[in-house]
């Protein structure tokens, strides 16, 4: 069994494409997307379509929510909150009704068996929120509510921050899959994790993914993207957000 979990795709097809390229290059047998499918990016519509085909087990992040409902005051800085909602009425004009019912009614958390032994729980942020953040330098005792959600678990993977890492606490793993359509972490290659059942242990594998940017950027002129995100969006593209 190889099972691959992706996340944070953002509305970037080139970022996801080249990664079900890799996902089947490596003989993925299941795959799961832990949320941020559509919103801030060039294909909304594309992206989500490309997530249904998977017949991938799909749980909401908390951009799909925005996609729903909008972005809210109080959810972003105030200074960013008039553009993250002109991106998010544009998004939500490209996707169907039925599309937004997909999302709507998608669940927050997943439970995957990895083995008998061992037992896969993923979610986008936290167990109990779309929207909270715990970084990758949270101190331990700040990961206990993961372990507490789901005691029987041995690993727990999530997404949001777009920042790849894993970490060992009370015996378990803690590890987030990084993004594919908008990493944080310096390295503009799409991030996924990778799990695969040996003989006698599950073995993860952090898998960065180039694609081609600039067509990417180029997608999101030729989408009319809002004038006002779009080279905030490019930005992000080709740097990383490096420190």
């Amino acid at each position: 069994m190889k099972l691959a979990v992706i996340s944070d795709i953002h509305g970037n097809e080139q970022a996801l494409k080249s990664v079900l390229d890799d996902v089947s290059k490596v003989g993925a047998t299941h795959v799961a997307v832990l949320g941020d499918i559509s919103y801030r990016g060039a294909k909304p519509k594309e992206c989500l379509n490309l997530v249904r085909e998977l017949q991938a087990k799909v749980i909401k992040g908390n951009a799909d929510e925005w996609i729903v409902r909008g972005v809210q005051q109080g959810e972003v800085p105030d200074k960013a909150l008039s553009l993250m909602q002109t991106e998010q009425a544009w998004a939500r004009e490209q996707l169907s009704d039925e599309d937004i019912n997909y999302l709507h009614e998608l669940p927050t958390t997943l439970e995957i068996p990895l083995s008998n032994q061992s037992q896969l729980f993923a979610f986008h942020a936290t167990p109990t929120s779309i929207f909270d953040v715990v970084s990758n330098q949270v101190p331990n005792d700040d990961l206990k509510p993961f372990i507490d959600a789901n005691p029987r678990a041995n690993y727990y993977v999530y997404g949001h921050i777009h920042l790849p890492y894993m970490r060992s606490f009370e015996g378990k793993k803690i590890l987030n899959t990084g993004s594919v359509g908008l990493p944080f972490d310096g390295d503009p290659r799409a991030s996924y994790l990778l799990f695969e059942r040996a003989e006698k242990d599950i073995q993860v594998q952090f898998r960065r993914v180039g694609y081609d940017i600039e067509k990417a950027c180029h997608d999101l002129d030729e989408a009319h993207y809002p004038a006002a995100a779009r080279e905030l969006v490019k930005g992000i593209y080709r740097t990383a957000l490096k420190p």
